[in-house]
């Protein structure tokens, strides 16, 4: 076999050489190179760190200003509140334009914090409920629930009707709790679509809307009746979709919005829709599991007050009310007992309780095969601490529920003996009682005998009228 032939290593050798002979040739050249570009290499990084440290420094010192700046603003508005403290805790009506000028300006200016405007303005509301609403409106990051606390229903709104008594005293704020249910519905119209009105964050918590009913729904009356009036049912069904606290208000104050004007038959028509609807809907809210017996005794207490200008929408709910088992509903038949007893109702609102739902439901309950003693029990109990009718046919009616109960001698001697109990209660009232007593001493209904169809009453005085 021939020999392997040897591999040509000229072509390597040769470019060796040449790479060698450019290297030793010229080494200084490439050795200032190396160096150059290190330097430069070295040089650009150097600055880039010193660009950096330049700039967390000029950071820091921005930070350190705008601390000092704020620091300095804050000793700034101490000083100013300093000089305006006297003028801010001062009452009555002899500096009255200056304090609000002097609360007007720092709150326009931030000076003030969002929750001690507020609290100033309330007490400005004491004396000028219009320089109150002024302050308020110009309050940025207002606390709602703080104003909803100082919102207090008058007893008008509460029962219906007012007394001298010590639970009335709350009625010298009337003007300045309308003044903020006022500024609230101005805030909702003044909102666009688009957005979540800001007050709306009182009816987020249905639990909050359910203990609250009676003063958040007057809180919100303006808004609803304002839409109401308008025709807005847009915004009505925007407002009631916002959560189910705000449906639950809706409905309650809604029921009792009508307005009494000259309709057309086809409007006549599509308002009668609307209040069948909210009917049904509050009727099946109070029979719901998110409805507890709280629930259900302070819903019947706002409708017990709105009774007359609800026409009939709260006959069904209350109807049902009455006739459900005493374990479901006995908070809510203990409120209206107590409503009844201490006279907190007013004529107008009884009566078609009384005519339309009470008497037809103890006759219908005590005509029955079956008896509920529950439901016959509570029936008679209310009946004895309520003022009977008069004359014509509510009296006819009355007649024949007590005859009814007089067939049953148990609960015959319940009506009577609860009756003399409410009467002797009602002449000298509890302790407890004594504040929130409506019942007027001279009062016949109070000092009659037991309600039955063999001896009539004497009719007592009308009650206040609204």
């Amino acid at each position: 076999m021939p020999d392997n032939p040897e591999p040509d290593t000229t072509g390597t050798e040769n470019t060796a050489g040449r790479l060698g002979k450019f290297i030793q040739n010229y080494h200084g050249f490439l050795s200032s190179f190396v160096i150059g570009a290190a330097g430069l290499i070295a040089t650009t990084i150097w600055q880039y760190r010193q660009a950096d440290v330049a700039a967390r420094q000029a950071e820091t010192q921005q930070r350190v200003a705008a601390a000092q700046a704020e620091n300095s603003w804050k000793i700034e508005k101490a000083n100013i509140l300093a000089k305006n403290l006297q003028v801010l805790v001062s009452e009555g009506s002899a500096n009255l334009e200056q304090r609000y000028g002097v609360l007007l300006s720092l709150t326009r200016g931030k000076i003030l914090d969002p929750e001690l405007a507020v609290s100033y303005a309330l007490d400005l509301g004491k004396d000028s409920p219009e320089y109150m609403r002024s302050v308020l409106t110009n309050t940025e990051g207002k606390d709602y629930w703080r104003l909803a606390q100082a919102f207090e229903p008058t007893c008008e709104q509460r029962y219906g009707i007012t007394r001298p008594v010590d639970i009335c005293k709350v009625d010298k704020l009337a003007d300045r709790s309308t003044a903020i249910a006022e500024m609230i519905a101005d805030e909702i119209h003044a909102t666009p679509a688009s957005v979540k009105p800001a007050p709306m964050v009182l009816l987020a918590d249905e639990r909050q809307a359910q203990m609250r009913a009676t003063r958040l729904a007057w809180l919100f009356t303006p808004t609803l009746l304002n839409m109401y009036g308008r025709r807005q049912w847009n915004e009505i069904t925007r407002f009631e979709n916002s959560s189910p606290g705000a449906h639950l208000i809706s409905a309650l104050v809604l029921a009792s919005a009508r307005t009494g004007e000259m309709v057309s038959a086809q409007e006549a028509a599509a308002l009668e829709k609307f209040h069948g609807d909210h009917r049904k809907w509050l009727t099946s809210y109070m029979f719901e599991n998110t409805c507890d017996a709280e629930c259900k005794a302070d819903l019947v207490d706002f409708m017990l007050t709105a009774y007359e200008e609800s026409e009939g929408d709260y006959d069904l709910p209350m109807r049902t009310l009455i006739e459900q088992p005493r374990s479901k509903v006995g908070a809510a038949l203990s409120r209206l007992h107590t409503r009844l007893l201490w006279c907190q109702v007013d004529g107008q609102d009884l009566e078609p309780f009384r005519d339309r739902v009470l008497v037809p439901a103890t006759i219908e309950t005590f005509r029955g095969n079956k008896i509920s003693p529950e439901t016959a029990d509570d029936l008679v109990g209310l009946l004895a601490v309520t003022k009977r009718p008069k004359e014509g046919p509510p009296m006819e009616a009355w007649n024949t529920a007590v005859a009814l109960i007089q067939k049953k001698p148990s609960y015959a001697k319940t009506l009577e003996s609860r009756h003399a109990t409410a009467t002797k209660e009602r002449q000298a009232p509890p302790p407890a009682m004594k504040k929130s007593n409506f019942c007027l001493p001279s009062a016949a209904e109070d000092t009659s005998p037991a309600p039955t169809s063999s001896s009539p009453q004497p009719p007592g005085p009308k009650a206040t009228s609204k």
